[in-house]
């Protein structure tokens, strides 16, 4: 649906002592300095242009980011979300690339996102918008029958996934609708994937090793999907998980808002932070180019990138 400390050596010296007459006793070796780390590089933010942003989508082919922004109510089909794109290099923001209300484009609150050919897919709570992924003109809306919270989205090439986290807000918060699913579109034609309440709220999705991987918001689970069903579980050290990005070496990423942290692991394995302290890590998205980690901050209005080392 995402902190540096430098770390200073200290030398200590252990001499020997001697005495007057007697034959010298040995000794405690002095211990080998260890080298001092170097401080990791500190994070780029992004502060102007957003409004609620939920996903940082890396689109390797233009390099280029593309931000989704609520702008407003995550439950709302009030018209007024949008696209901005970044460029990687200058860090210029296009803050409303993509806008609802503006040349026919209907937006109302902009979630995951993927690229599927020549077209960027959006998830807006029931439906998945499409545009033109060079000039981000207006193409065509999908209806997902019977979903109520489209969050996150991934693409294998014959099919794209989208998860319906089921929930809906009441009294300022959120509470279950019992559609927790995922859905495939191929073409134009949703049908359930995978359908459970034991997916958990399911949000972020990603495609890795041939498998369609999802991490629970609900929970603290990264599991597979396989033959409709939950498949291998893996938890992580805490809860409330968004985005989900696998990298170049079969690791993957995942933020977590109960942590205020990223995470990297492997399935079946242990995962580590990789970034701390940051504040509601939503969908975030990786650049394999430069190697970073392009991070939503949903009520900060704010996008951050940090170096993966």
């Amino acid at each position: 649906m995402i902190r540096s400390i430098a770390l200073v050596a200290i030398f200590v010296l252990i001499a020997g002592c001697q005495q007057e007459k007697p034959a010298p006793t040995a000794t405690t070796p002095e211990p080998a300095p260890t080298a001092t780390q170097p401080a990791k590089a500190a994070p780029i933010v992004l502060s102007e242009g957003f409004s609620t942003p939920e996903s940082v989508l890396y689109d390797a082919e233009k390099d280029v980011y593309y931000v989704s922004n609520i702008n407003g109510s995550p439950v709302e089909q009030d018209g007024n979300g949008y696209i901005s794109r970044v460029n990687p290099e200058t860090l210029a923001v296009e803050a409303k690339w993509i806008e609802g209300g503006r040349n026919s484009a209907q937006l109302g609150a902009p979630k995951g996102m993927a690229i599927v050919g020549d077209e960027l897919w959006v998830s807006d709570i029931t439906f998945i918008r499409k545009f033109d992924r060079k000039t981000g003109a207006w193409k065509s809306s999908v209806t997902i029958p019977g979903a109520t919270f489209l969050n996150d989205m991934a693409a294998d090439g014959s099919n794209v996934y989208v998860s319906d986290s089921g929930m809906k807000m009441e009294g300022g918060n959120f509470v279950g609708t019992n559609t927790d699913a995922v859905w495939s579109l191929a073409g134009a034609q949703p049908k359930r994937f995978a359908a459970a309440m034991n997916l958990n709220r399911p949000n972020g999705l990603a495609v890795s090793g041939g498998k369609l991987w999802a991490v629970s918001f609900a929970g603290s689970e990264l599991y597979d999907i396989t033959d409709g069903k939950k498949g291998q579980v893996t938890t992580l050290p805490a809860g409330s998980l968004d985005g989900l990005v696998p990298i170049p070496d079969g690791s993957f990423l995942v933020s977590s808002w109960d942590a205020k942290t990223v995470f990297r692991g492997t399935p079946g394995g242990t995962f580590q932070p990789v970034v701390q302290n940051v504040e509601s890590p939503a969908d975030i998205g990786f650049d394999s180019k430069r190697s970073r980690i392009l991070i939503p901050h949903f009520t900060e209005n704010r996008v951050s990138i940090h170096p993966l080392e």
